[in-house]
Order: structure tokens, then C-alpha cells, then sequence
């Protein structure tokens, strides 16, 4: 569905073009109408693979899927990367199939992209910390346990301060059409093919200093400017499984640290008699802490004397073939057979 030709024109000179737009493959979720688009002179495109995907509201552009046996991480890369050259636009607002607007593309953008920012998108408004969001995508099983255990490993070492932060709520985001921006949509794409699919678990890691953002700080469920989620048609593939700490040595102790941080703040309004109860807890805790630590130390102790043996013994075998080398030739030197001959 094209914009209005008659609104578009009476657009000031200066408005931004927008786009808004979504992904769906695999038939993953039902199209939603979005009302707002009779109000806007925005275009609204959806990215599909479903040849009979038809939209009284959107203006539907069928493309092969990057991964054909991976659905969700080929709508990831067009929900990451955004539109392609041949779409005009110079703010794009991505959102989530299953997200309907309930203000117009260009109040979302006059609000939340104020001049000197190039990418805003909510923060989660029901989660405290990024290593909860693991926790969750692990113990609903929503996507390869081993790869999520590798990714917050990595992050628990390389960007620990990352995995304690608030995180955001990736189903809208709006963003401005700068190099900035493409090169963190770059990693952050990167990270979501390496890593887990779950993109809300990298999208932090990408966003750094070179890119100018803001959260925005709304009820995921329902702000004045949408609702979510709205679906009925959703195909939902999960197991379950029992809940299970993210269980990496670094990500682990960051845990019990801010569990210790946490109950030392709650001591204050405990009655008497359960405060000896805290205290111990804290205590089992810190100690926990601690034991942790010197077996980190003395794990990597062990690996350090187990690489200067491998260096030594490794050494030791160069040296003798290289002498066995200098006996051979003197030997056919001086015609003198070996005890092998």
C-alpha cells in the first residue's frame, strides 16, 4: 500500500521519509492490519516469503529467505539490516509482526528521535537485567542451550558490565539511516548468526559508543503508542524445561554478587527473628563466592602448568630430532652404518 499521494505532498520539505516495516517467514504469525496507515504518508512494508500474504494496509514484497531451513533468523536479518537501497526512506520504524500501532509513524519519530539521536527502541519494562533474559530464553528452551551457554560465557568475560544492565525490548525499533547505525546493525547481525537468535540478548553488545540511542522507557504489553501482542495465528514451536541457572563460572558469580547486593539491601526491613536466617544465607553466599573464585584460579593455575609442560615436552622432541638429524649425517659422512642398518 503506497502513501497517499495528496498528504505526501502537502509533507514539509524538511519531514524525514519513513518507512515502517516487518518480517515474516515461515508463516510464523498472521498479518496484522495496522489502522494508522490511512493517517500516515509512510510507507508500510512487510518482508515475507508467503507468496499469498495479501494486506489491506501493507504493501507486501515477496523475498527468498537468507536460510531456507531457518526461518526465524531470516527475518531477523531483514529486521536487523532493515530495508534495502532500493527503498527511499531516512528513518526507518521496524516493528514486530504481532505489534500494532496505535499513533502514527510520525508521532513515534517526532517523540523519540529528537535531534542528536539516530536509534531509539524500548526497554524492557519486565526484565531487571540482561542475564535474566538468559535465563529465560534457556528455560523456555527457545533456542540451542549449548550456543546460549557459549554466548553468555563470551559476554561474562569480554562485557560483563552488559549482562547487568536493564535490557531493551527489540519489537520496535526506530532508527535513522546513518553509517553509524548500519555498522552496529552490522555486528549486532553478526552476533545473532554466531550466537543465539534471540536478538534481544545482543542488541546491547552492538550499541556502542559510535551510535547515539535512547530506551524508551513504556509498558511493552501497552503504551499509548501500541499494543502487543496481537495474534491469534502465532505458531509457537517451544519445549519446556526445567529452570536451570546459566551455568558459566563468570556469569555465576556475577549472579551470587547480585544476590548478596540484594539481600544485604533487604536486611534493613526484616523482623529480628529472620535476620539471623539473611545473615547465614549472605554468608553461604559470599563463601560461595569466594570458593568459586580460588577454583576459577587454581583451574587456570592447572591449565598454565599443563601449557609450559606441552611448550617443554614439545622442546625436548625438537631438540632430539634435531640432534638424531646431526648423528645421521655424520654417520653417512664417515660411512659408519646406524644399529639399525
Amino acid at each position: 500500500m503506497a502513501p497517499d499521494p495528496a498528504r505526501a505532498e502537502n509533507r514539509p520539505s524538511d519531514a524525514p521519509r519513513i518507512c515502517v516495516y516487518t518480517a515474516i517467514f515461515g508463516q510464523y504469525d498472521a498479518l496484522l492490519d495496522q489502522p494508522v496507515s490511512a493517517r500516515s504518508d509512510a510507507r508500510f512494508i512487510c518482508f515475507t516469503d508467503d507468496p499469498e500474504l495479501t494486506s489491506d494496509s501493507w504493501e507486501v514484497r515477496l523475498v527468498e529467505p537468507r536460510f531456507a531451513a531457518d526461518p526465524v533468523r531470516s527475518a531477523r536479518l531483514h529486521k536487523i539490516l532493515g530495508p534495502q537501497a532500493d527503498v527511499p526512506f531516512d528513518v526507518s520504524v521496524y516493528i514486530d509482526a504481532s505489534v500494532r500501532l496505535r499513533e502514527t509513524p510520525e508521532v513515534l519519530v517526532a517523540e523519540w528521535l529528537p535531534d542528536g539521536v539516530d536509534l531509539a527502541l524500548p526497554l524492557h519494562s519486565y526484565r531487571d537485567h540482561l542475564i535474566d533474559e538468559f535465563d529465560e530464553v534457556i528455560r523456555l528452551n527457545y533456542d540451542d542451550r549449548a550456543r546460549v551457554y557459549e554466548q553468555l560465557a563470551d559476554y561474562a568475560e569480554r562485557s560483563p558490565d552488559v549482562l547487568s544492565a536493564r535490557p531493551h525490548w527489540t519489537a520496535i525499533l526506530l532508527r535513522r539511516r546513518t553509517d553509524a547505525v548500519s555498522r552496529a546493525m552490522r555486528v549486532w547481525a553478526d552476533h545473532v548468526l554466531r550466537y543465539s537468535r534471540r536478538d534481544q540478548l545482543s542488541v546491547m553488545v552492538a550499541l556502542d559508543d559510535t551510535v547515539n540511542y535512547r530506551g524508551i522507557d513504556i509498558d511493552n504489553f501497552s503504551s499509548r503508542f501500541h499494543e502487543w501482542p496481537v495474534t491469534d495465528k502465532r505458531r509457537i514451536a517451544q519445549g519446556k524445561a526445567p529452570y536451570v541457572p546459566a551455568g558459566p563460572i563468570l556469569a555465576e558469580l556475577q549472579r551470587a554478587r547480585r544476590r548478596v547486593s540484594e539481600l544485604e539491601g533487604e536486611v534493613h526491613a526484616l523482623q529480628p527473628d529472620r535476620l539471623r536466617e539473611f545473615e547465614e544465607t549472605v554468608a553461604s553466599l559470599k563463601l560461595q563466592i569466594e570458593q568459586g573464585y580460588q577454583e576459577r584460579v587454581r583451574l587456570e593455575q592447572r591449565l598454565d602448568a599443563k601449557t609450559r609442560e606441552a611448550v617443554l615436552a614439545s622442546e625436548r622432541v625438537r631438540h632430539l630430532e634435531a640432534h638424531e638429524g646431526r648423528v645421521s649425517r655424520l654417520a653417512r659422512r664417515f660411512g659408519v652404518r646406524s644399529v639399525d642398518g
